[in-house]
């Protein structure tokens, strides 16, 4: 990216590919005077931080910056290429949903004027995992297990880099998974891949790790959680994680001061990965309304026997890549492989890493 393209005029936006309730993400190209690649999009992030009144919803803006500007480089991690602070100008404007757009001006007795905002600007990747299953394997249709094995396999490289600098992501899903499409696929070709590669992205809810996989949330007065960032997707966050956090949370309701609580990240990121895969193969989750589903009201702890986890058919998965499935989202963290392990099962050869 070109050091001179930093503001939004630098840019000229294609289409709107997606909107939620933190921002927007345009593909764009950069329109600056020598910039070496004129043609080539990208994705920008326009941050809905000017209107953002909890302390957590800034947070997950300023975590994502933070964690994608220090983590180096890894196929199956998005790429970060530059962010700037400026004002939304109405070429940005124009793109917001309607509340965003509202909310970018400000109007007062003196007038009108701009708000700024925080902007990133990413690599930019065809698609969202969960669009590339609705459109090609829409249910009742199983996912080729080739498919399979190459989604599993370049996320769990992915969350490996994670891991390896110290990082738990909290928030891995289909559609924070990005694809993309392989021109050359031929369906007719049983060895011949739909896609070409894996990008984990939307680092919002990610968190700092220590050397062992453990990171310190505060807990205040009356169980609140008081923390930057936003504690990730419960649906794929381990039950020993939500049991420790709400054990806590339950017994500082009448504490008189915070206390800190140590969570232990190191089986986090094969559960989520254990979770993603259910919902890939079965199209939902292992444990039907977890975590809700299996937690205790009282002491905000959750637990479940193995035995409640889903089984994967055998016409949809290989038996072998089932079990290890299962195992993946085991109540007993000690009973979950690593993810050196499943790596091994579903890329033994190195199949799917030699096509990024």
């Amino acid at each position: 990216m070109s050091v001179m393209c930093k503001t939004p005029q630098s840019f000229q936006v294609v289409r709107v590919l997606g909107s939620g309730d933190f921002g927007t993400v345009l593909e764009v190209r950069c329109i600056e005077p020598g910039h070496l690649w004129p043609d080539k999009r990208y994705a920008m992030k326009v941050c809905f931080n000017f209107d953002m009144s909890t302390t957590q919803a800034r947070g997950k803006l300023v975590n994502e910056f933070l964690e994608l500007v220090r983590l180096p480089g890894h196929p199956n991690v998005i790429r970060f290429l530059c962010e700037f602070f400026d004002e939304i100008d109405d070429s940005i404007r124009l793109h917001l949903p309607p509340f965003a757009r509202e909310q970018s001006v400000i109007r007062d007795r003196s007038g009108s004027r701009n708000r700024k905002t925080q902007f990133f600007v990413l690599e930019l990747v065809s698609m969202t995992l969960e669009r590339f299953l609705n459109e090609r394997y829409a249910a009742p249709a199983t996912v080729p297990e080739r498919v399979v094995r190459m989604i599993m396999s370049q996320v769990c490289s992915g969350l490996m880099h994670l891991e390896r600098n110290h990082i738990a992501h909290r928030d891995i899903k289909p559609n924070n998974i990005l694809v993309e499409i392989n021109p050359r696929h031929r369906a007719a070709d049983a060895m011949s891949h739909p896609i070409s590669r894996c990008v984990i992205t939307d680092f919002g809810t990610a968190c700092n790790l220590s050397p062992d996989l453990k990171s310190t949330t505060v807990v205040g007065l009356g169980g609140a959680v008081i923390s930057s960032s936003l504690w990730g997707n419960p649906h794929h966050i381990a039950p020993e994680l939500h049991s420790t956090l709400g054990a806590a949370m339950n017994a500082q309701r009448s504490a008189r001061e915070a206390c800190g609580v140590e969570l232990d990240y190191s089986k986090q990121a094969v559960f989520e990965l254990g979770v993603l895969g259910f919902e890939i193969v079965n199209g939902s989750g292992p444990i039907d309304g977890y975590p809700e589903s299996v937690a205790n009201r009282t002491t905000r702890t959750v637990r479940y026997d193995d035995s409640h986890i889903a089984e994967i058919p055998r016409d949809r998965l290989r038996a072998d890549l089932g079990a290890m499935l299962r195992t993946m989202v085991s109540f007993d963290a000690r009973q979950r492989p690593s993810l050196g392990d499943v790596l091994a099962l579903f890329d033994p050869e190195g199949e799917f890493s030699s096509t990024i």
